[in-house]
């Protein structure tokens, strides 16, 4: 970290200049330059040339948001490379702390440079470049520009109804990848995934992570169910227990990542994720419950739910996954809410210094996951190992 804040200390006396060399990592989206957008973007087609680069709008978060327009010349248009693209990088000191040191940055640039292409039948942006430098924490990722290539409306807890068919939308999008990449070799071989207890026990330790999520508690106090306030002392053993069991028995790519404003949704309805920056490897059962309690409302969510699980293990089996039985399907599913609850606690915290996610959507999802959590006995479920 003392690093990181030297970096960024030198950056900002020294300022930024652009950058041609498409080797290097910009440290902020206003470096790029037609150089480099060239030697990066370009280099899918032979003889395409970028002749200009304008930024567009966007925001920021724990990373910083920015569209770009491209011009590209004769050959970069006949080869269909696009007008429109969308950046995400790590400009700014918090942004190196929060995703650079913890390597999230660097997993979203493996995504889309080395995971995305054989990811066919999933609607997540298509990757044009992704970059990380792990001794400064720059990161540069460039996607494809879903809003202007199609339609796509992105939304939060605070401003999106979740309906049947969209959540049905939903789980087919994580049977696909989670089916895509079933017992794959290359999760922990080729790209150095970690698992989903080894990648939780990383953040306990670089931020306090679990302990933050306690403290987030108090002060979301009114969010959260009285019977797990009761039970409070008992989170971040329960966590990190769910997660044991979330690293036994099949593998897959985990999203871990999967509340509603990483979701959008375009013209027929449907959802899909982007924002892949937590990338792990677990069992299904993380994502599709941290997905299912945090996007549909808690109504929607209890007479659903069995349904949308059931429906998730028949298109899982279609996209080359091998699904548990129905009951342990439940279960391993009724396990698997405390990472989606932790995760919102902290960023309660968090936000309470330094505002990343609107305070509506944090508190929509610590009252629906909280909820999920009662319901279906979470902490007591975990006594008992289910065989997915």
């Amino acid at each position: 970290m003392l690093r990181v804040s030297g970096v960024r200390t030198r950056e900002r006396l020294r300022g930024l200049a652009p950058v041609t060399d498409p080797a290097v990592v910009p440290s902020s989206v206003d470096q790029l330059t037609p150089e480099w957008i060239t030697g990066t973007v370009g280099a899918a087609v032979s003889g395409a040339i970028a002749r200009s680069v304008d930024l567009r709008e966007g925001s920021d978060g724990t990373s910083s948001r920015r569209g770009i327009t491209v011009e590209w010349n004769e050959a970069g248009v006949a080869g269909g490379l696009p007008a429109h693209l969308y950046t995400k990088s790590t400009p700014t000191l918090l942004n190196r702390l929060l995703v650079g040191v913890t390597g999230a940055a660097g997993a979203e640039a493996l995504f889309y440079s080395s995971i995305r292409p054989h990811l066919p039948g999933i609607g997540a942006p298509h990757g044009h470049h992704g970059a990380w430098d792990p001794r400064t924490c720059r990161s540069m990722v460039v996607t494809e520009d879903i809003a202007t290539a199609r339609g796509a409306v992105f939304r939060d807890a605070s401003t999106m109804y979740v309906d049947r068919a969209a959540a049905e939308s939903m789980v087919a999008e994580m049977a696909s990848y989670h089916g895509a990449m079933w017992e794959d070799p290359r999760l922990a071989r080729d790209w150095a995934l970690q698992d989903a207890h080894e990648w939780q026990r990383m953040f306990n330790n670089l931020i306090k992570f679990d302990r933050g999520a306690l403290i987030g508690m108090r002060l979301a106090e009114e969010e959260i169910p009285e019977e797990l306030h009761r039970r409070k002392s008992e989170i971040r053993g329960g966590l990190m227990r769910s997660l044991e069991h979330a690293v036994r028995g099949p593998e897959t790519l985990l999203h871990q990542d999967v509340h509603p404003a990483n979701w959008f949704q375009v013209p027929d309805g449907t959802l899909h994720l982007y924002d892949w920056q937590s990338i792990g490897r677990g069992s299904w059962a993380l994502d599709v419950a941290y997905a299912l309690s945090a996007a549909l409302t808690i109504e929607d969510r209890r007479a659903w739910e069995r349904d949308l699980i059931e429906l998730y293990c028949d298109l899982l089996a279609k996209a080359g996954g091998k699904p548990p039985s129905a009951e342990d399907a439940f279960h391993a599913y009724r396990q698997q809410m405390l990472h989606g609850f932790v995760f919102w606690t902290y960023t309660f915290m968090v936000g309470k210094l330094a505002p990343l996610q609107p305070e509506a959507h944090v508190r929509a999802l610590i009252s629906r996951i909280g909820q999920a959590m009662v319901d279906l006995e979470t902490l007591d479920s975990l006594d008992r190992a289910s065989a997915s």
